[in-house]
Formats: C-alpha cells, structure tokens, sequence
C-alpha cells in the first residue's frame, strides 16, 4: 500500500509528463520540447525543497572567474551568496550556493549522455570554498550533486550499463541518474546505489526514490550550511585600488583596511 505523500509524488510527475509529452509533440522543434520538459521537471522538484532552498537555470561560477555551460535546473541556497539574476530565475550561481545541477532530457541517447557528461564536467573543473596553503596548492570544498533526470530512453536495456558504457571517468560527471519508466541509480563511496524498474513497481517509483534522496539531503543542510564570504565574487577593493593605482602602497587609504 502506497502513502499519501508517495502518491502525491508519483501523480505529479505523471501528470507533468503527460502534460509534457502533449505540449511538445504540436512544437516540431527539438529546443523548445526540451523547455518545455525542463519547465516540467522544475515544477515536480520545486515542491519538495526545503525552506532555504530554490531553483533557477543558468550558470554555474566560481571566485577565480571560471564557469560551467548552461544548466538547466540549479538548486542553490538562498542564504548564503545571492546569486545574479538576468531575469526571472536566469542568472549566475556561486557555486558554494549550489547543491543540485540538473540536466533534463527529453529522451536519453548516447548522444545526451555525451552532451550530459561534457556539462557536468564543466562543474566539476570549478573551485568550491578555493584556499591556497602554504605550498602553494587549492584546496576546495564539496561540489554540488549533478543529477541527469530524462522523460524517456531510446532503448528497452539496462540504463545504468548503458551510463556507463559511454562513461570513461574514473569518477562519474553525473553522479544521481534518473530516467521515468526505467529506475533511478546515485553513486556514493566508489559505487552505483539504486533501483531498476520491475514489472510489479508503481507507475514512477523511480522519481519517488529521487526524490526521497533530494529532500533527504536538502533536510540534513538546511541549518548546516558552511559559511561563505561572497567578497572575491566582487573583488571590488582589488578593482578600484588598480584603478586608483593604490595596489602596491604600503598604506592603503582608511576605507580598504581590515
């Protein structure tokens, strides 16, 4: 016997898709199905987010000027580094704000998990909480989790074997996969966890388990989130001394000292 809030999950994510799969099939274009199903997917994760937390697209930046390629869902935190937006909820994302990227597709081919793999690759070459020691090296902090949640898949076989046929990396880009009718797998202390979809399963489990996970870890953060100084975002002192040629005094004026 399922329970109410299981239901709730497992109708929503039904309802969208179906919803979805309706709008995109009068579009005949390709980009705009794919909005369509990622402003879907937004409206099923938005629900389950925990009071800090919110979603928007965009990118994904780091203090020393680095960036991911667009995302299409980004879960940050709110109270930590106000991300910049464009409009609506476009914008730039610290990445220490950040705890989920998402990637959303339509239907999942080896050509989208390339495209997935190439994105999520992207963020993980940025710089959380960056701390340069003694020696010289970075330290960073935790990344945030990068999710690949598909409507539909181009084949009837395992989804994970097929992740990973077109996977080389010794740690996965993508490291929560999601895929509606097939099962839902996160990779966690060196290896794949999850469940594949069996024939006696209720309609969109998967996304339950899913999302039993975000709402797990959302959970568990909410009033543990690490500290951050949002100041080298802005590195505003560094700019104006430059340009007040000031840089290299030994006595800065009053209004740059600590």
């Amino acid at each position: 016997m399922t329970t109410p809030y299981f239901d709730f999950i497992t109708s929503l994510i039904g309802a969208a898709k179906a919803e979805a799969d309706k709008l995109a099939a009068h579009t005949g274009h390709h980009g705009l199905s794919g909005e369509i199903r990622e402003l879907a997917a937004k409206r099923c994760i938005e629900p389950f987010l925990t009071q800090s937390f919110r979603c928007g697209s965009g990118k994904v930046i780091d203090s020393l000027q680095n960036k991911s390629d667009q995302a299409d869902i980004v879960v940050y935190h709110k109270r930590t580094a106000p991300p910049v937006f464009f409009s609506g909820q476009l914008g730039l994302f610290p990445v220490e704000c950040v705890r989920y990227v998402f990637e959303v597709k339509s239907t999942l081919t080896a050509t989208e998990i390339r495209d997935a793999n190439k994105k999520f690759r992207a963020i993980a070459g940025l710089k959380s909480y960056p701390k340069r020691e003694a020696d010289g090296s970075i330290t960073c902090g935790s990344m945030p989790a990068t999710v690949l949640l598909a409507f539909s898949s181009d084949i009837a076989g395992d989804e994970l074997e097929r992740y990973l046929k077109y996977t080389e990396d010794h740690f996965p880009p993508c490291v929560v996969l999601c895929v509606l009718g097939k099962g839902y797998w996160f990779f966690a202390d060196g290896k794949w966890h999850g469940a594949q979809v069996v024939p006696n399963m209720p309609p969109y489990a998967e996304f339950a388990l899913f999302i039993t996970g975000l709402m797990n870890t959302l959970s568990s953060e909410e009033c543990t989130i690490r500290p951050f100084n949002p100041g080298p975002y802005v590195d505003a002192a560094d700019v104006i001394l430059q340009a007040m040629n000031l840089k290299d005094m030994d006595t800065p004026p009053p209004f740059f000292r600590n």
